[in-house]
C-alpha cells in the first residue's frame, strides 16, 4: 500500500489513525516540527485560487483525508485506507493525552466558545494537560507567539478558520515551541456542545448536507460552489486522467 497518493495534484498521506498517532509522537519526542493539514473538498477548491494555500499544502508534514477526499480517491482509483479528518484526529488526541505526552494550546474562536470548550474537555477526557488557551481575535501574532512558547505545550491547536490557521501556523512553525501544530476550523464549537458533531451514519458522503442543515446561513454558498466543482474534478480525473 502507498503511503502517499497522488489526489488531484497532491499529495494525501495514506495512513491509518494509529500510523498517524505514532507519528505524532515520533514528532514530539524527536522535537521535530509537524504541520498536519487536513483536506477536504473546500480546501481543494481554494488553492486552485490561492497559490499561497497551494504552497502550504504542498510543504505541509501530513495531510490527512477528510471523507470527501477519500470517496474521491476510491471514485479516481487509488482508495485511501481510512477516513480521518481533523475532528476525528483531535478527538484521537485528546482520548491519548492521559497516558501520553501530550500538552495542548487551544487557539481559536471567540473567548466564550474557547474557555467553554477547555472546560468542557477538562471533564470529558480525564488527566488531559492543557497548557493554555485564547481566542482567535488578535492583531499582534508576535504577542501570541510569546504568549503560546510561554506554556510547555508541545501541541497547538489553532480554530482559526481556512486559510487563516494555515497561514498562521506555516509562516510561524519555525517561531513556535509547539513540536505538532493543526488547523481544526469549526472544531472548538463541537468540544464546547454548541454545534453537533456529523452522525457516524451522515458521514459517508452526506457530511456536508448535516452541516448545512445547521447553519444554512453562512455554508449554502460554500457548499454550492465548493461540491460540484469537487464531484466535476474528481469525475474528470476518473475519465480522461487530469
Amino acid at each position: 500500500m502507498k503511503r502517499r497518493i497522488n489526489f488531484l495534484g497532491f499529495l494525501v498521506d495514506n495512513l491509518t489513525t494509529h500510523e498517524i498517532l505514532t507519528k505524532i509522537k515520533a514528532s514530539i519526542t524527536s522535537k521535530d516540527k509537524m504541520q498536519i493539514v487536513p483536506i477536504n473538498a473546500n480546501k481543494i477548491y481554494q488553492v486552485q485560487r490561492n497559490e499561497k494555500l497551494s504552497k502550504i499544502m504542498k510543504e505541509s508534514e501530513l495531510i490527512i483525508p477528510e471523507y470527501a477526499i477519500v470517496w474521491g480517491s476510491k471514485i479516481i482509483g487509488a482508495p485511501l485506507v481510512e477516513h480521518v479528518g481533523g475532528i476525528m484526529l483531535m478527538r484521537t488526541l485528546l482520548q491519548e493525552s492521559a497516558n501520553q505526552d501530550f500538552r495542548f494550546y487551544f487557539l481559536g474562536a471567540r473567548q466564550e466558545i474557547v474557555e467553554t470548550m477547555v472546560e468542557k474537555v477538562a471533564v470529558d477526557y480525564p488527566g488531559i494537560r492543557i497548557a493554555g488557551w485564547r481566542n482567535g481575535y488578535f492583531d499582534d501574532q508576535n504577542k501570541i507567539i510569546d504568549e503560546i512558547n510561554a506554556t510547555d505545550a508541545n501541541i497547538l491547536l489553532a480554530a482559526l478558520g481556512t486559510p487563516k490557521q494555515e497561514y498562521f501556523l506555516y509562516e510561524n512553525k519555525s517561531r513556535l515551541k509547539p513540536n505538532v501544530m493543526m488547523g481544526v476550523g469549526g472544531s472548538f464549537d463541537v468540544f464546547a456542545g454548541l454545534r453537533q458533531e456529523t452522525p457516524a451514519y451522515l458521514r459517508h458522503g452526506f457530511e456536508w448536507l448535516y452541516r448545512l442543515a445547521q447553519d444554512p446561513g453562512n455554508l449554502w454558498k460554500r457548499y454550492m460552489t465548493t461540491n460540484p466543482y469537487f464531484v466535476y474534478r474528481v469525475l474528470r480525473y476518473r475519465v480522461f486522467g487530469w
